[in-house]
């Protein structure tokens, strides 16, 4: 005969799910994000939470504007049932019983439009043949808005070109470093083959309208010199760069590893930048989701694709 300090009746009478929906309101404060990231309906997260109310004997959270906020007996609440949850999921989803071919999900994933595009060919191609339930969506944020998606879950994973101010909460990974180049059209522009910044200063430009990391240290190396480039158009897609950078007499300054996405445009031609600028390139991901088994398979495949970039030096 065991021990058990529990009633079995007790507890089979109560729905476990329930303190799944509740973990999710404490972590968004509100009803309608919950049951996003539990793919629910708003009744349904919103019946869970009237049943809550009724399990506890307490309202658990009250509305106050557009948030709801927990009440003193949620906060109580807050830490065993997270805790509880924590070590359901190490048992239920060990990495030692772990099949990626196995598991049904869907992954997001923020990166800038040239890193997707030259990430997302050799990923996707992978995961159909490893993990063929798992599906990868792409958002593209801007670059103060990745940290916040990132702690409300509504990206899994970030892939940035900047050193964003990460906090406790967040895991990051280096996985190496990319230069910059200016790309022109040869029937459009001369250059010479090591320009100065007040060369490239002196040309128009166009930039990519996601105004990122990318575009800051940019501007911020002109600026150094006391120079200023001339943007007269932005272009939210690099192929559009490359197409208007063949119709006219323009300069793009973009990231080096990019360079691949140019290479079957005729006459782009490229020169480096002159002081050598570089950017870090990090993964960056929310701890709670540090062992998560399926977070660590797609995390390890996500660097290992990033890893065989050309365009990227290892740090």
């Amino acid at each position: 005969m065991h021990n058990v300090d529990f009633t079995h009746g007790d507890l089979r009478r109560v729905d476990l799910n329930l303190l799944v929906a509740f973990d999710a309101l404490l972590e968004t404060r509100h009803v309608s994000r919950a049951a996003e990231r539990l793919y629910l309906g708003q009744p349904a997260m919103s019946h869970a939470l009237a049943r809550l109310r009724e399990v506890f004997h307490d309202p658990l959270f009250i509305r106050s504007g557009s948030r709801m906020e927990p009440t003193a007996r949620a906060l109580e609440l807050a830490e065993p049932i997270r805790a509880w949850l924590v070590l359901a999921n190490r048992i239920l989803f060990s990495v030692d019983s772990f099949d990626p071919a196995r598991v049904k999900a869907t992954y997001a994933v923020a990166a800038p439009d040239g890193l997707e595009a030259m990430l997302y060919p050799s990923l996707i191609a992978d995961l159909r043949q490893r993990a063929p339930g798992v599906q990868l969506r792409a958002h593209l944020l801007e670059i103060d808005q990745q940290l916040g998606a990132l702690d409300r879950d509504e990206v899994d994973l970030l892939i940035s070109g900047s050193p964003l101010l990460a906090r406790d909460w967040h895991g990051q990974r280096l996985l190496g470093e990319s230069g910059f180049v200016a790309l022109y059209s040869r029937r459009q522009l001369s250059l010479p083959p090591m320009p100065s910044l007040a060369e490239l200063a002196a040309c128009e430009q166009v930039a990519s309208s996601y105004r990122g990391s990318s575009a800051g240290v940019v501007d911020h190396l002109f600026a150094e010199h006391g120079l200023q480039r001339r943007i007269v158009a932005t272009s939210a897609s690099l192929m559009t760069t490359g197409l208007i950078l063949q119709r006219a007499p323009l300069i793009s300054i973009q990231p080096s590893l990019y360079l691949p996405l140019f290479a079957s445009l005729p006459d782009i031609e490229h020169v480096v930048l002159a002081p050598a600028l570089h950017i870090p390139i990090n993964l960056i991901w929310h701890r709670r989701n540090d062992n998560h088994p399926l977070h660590v398979f797609l995390r390890d495949q996500v660097c290992l694709h990033l890893s065989r970039l050309p365009g990227i030096t290892t740090v």
